[in-house]
């Protein structure tokens, strides 16, 4: 943090040089003599400054990942209940999702914020979630949409969810919600993972912070919020 705070107080010091500069000026000093050194210092500083924040800014965002990293590895997955296959196709189409031929159900909804949101729900299973969010990403890049703010909601049932399949499905959700917070926060897509146990129906995701309410990710928890019943 101390190419940072240099930082700072260059520029503090840049500045510095325009107020000792209105002040001499104010004494009488000429304008030929004090402007090249105080437009040098002023320029310089800032020069300076910039370039140490960017030798400071990949250590901040090491430092942001790793604190949003361990907030969410300390917080317990969300659990809910879900329909099955079938009925979770009823869900969406009743909600005027529509199916298209790349096999999701898509709906575009209106955002304050974002002028829309484009949601992709995709439904599959599997016996390992990593390999499916894998196989999924590389489906809904084949597909060549390149829709802006496209919110992916993969769907995945599973015949029974173990802690190996909540631990990973934890670390994808996680990784989605740092890419976009921190490292890319002007990404145009999302993933958001739900592993759902075939047996019980029982469905688990990752639900976002007040942090991220606003982001793709955070509209994605709460259009699973809305479709299944556990408020806004």
């Amino acid at each position: 943090m101390l190419s940072l705070g240099t930082s700072i107080v260059v520029i503090l010091l840049a500045y510095a040089c325009l107020i000792v500069g209105a002040i001499l000026q104010e004494r009488g000093y000429n304008n030929a003599d004090i402007l090249p050194a105080v437009l040098t210092g002023f320029f310089g500083g800032n020069v300076l400054a910039i370039a140490l924040f960017f030798k400071a800014y990949p250590i901040l965002v090491r430092s942001d990942c790793a604190r949003m990293d361990a907030r969410y590895a300390g917080k317990e997955l969300t659990e809910m209940s879900f329909p099955n296959w079938q009925a979770l196709v009823r869900t969406f189409l009743l909600d005027k999702f529509q199916f298209i031929e790349e096999g999701y159900y898509r709906r575009k909804r209106f955002s304050l914020l974002r002028d829309f949101v484009c949601y992709y729900a995709r439904i599959t299973e599997d016996t390992d979630i990593e390999n499916a969010f894998r196989r999924e990403g590389i489906r809904l890049y084949q597909t060549q949409r390149r829709e802006k703010n496209l919110c992916l909601l993969l769907f995945v049932y599973l015949d029974e969810v173990g802690e190996e399949d909540k631990k990973a499905l934890k670390e994808l959700n996680i990784s989605s919600i740092i890419m976009e917070s921190v490292l890319n926060p002007n990404t145009s897509v999302s993933a958001l993972v739900v592993a759902i146990d075939r047996r019980s129906n029982t469905g688990y995701y990752m639900e976002i912070g007040r942090h991220g309410r606003f982001t793709l990710y955070g509209y994605g928890c709460r259009m699973i919020r809305k479709l299944f019943g556990q408020g806004q």
